[in-house]
């Protein structure tokens, strides 16, 4: 997974002049990696998106406001 701090050392390398390859290797990504956030300019932190679905049913959907009842 890349990290902000990666994609930010990118950046200043590649302002600098510095090649995309050498500058993707220097930050620790592959050079797709690098096309992608150079492209994109925009952080991974920026890129992510909130999951809203569901991966499987609730087991505690049905018992949950007992449950609260008996933590309170």
């Amino acid at each position: 997974m890349t990290t902000d701090q990666q994609v930010r050392r990118l950046m200043t390398m590649i302002n600098e002049g510095v090649g995309l390859s050498t500058a993707a290797a220097k930050s620790g990504m592959s050079d797709p990696t690098a096309r992608k956030y150079r492209r994109s300019g925009m952080l991974p932190s920026e890129l992510k998106t909130e999951r809203e679905w569901r991966t499987r049913a609730d087991p505690f959907d049905a018992v949950w406001p007992e449950v609260e009842v008996l933590l309170a």
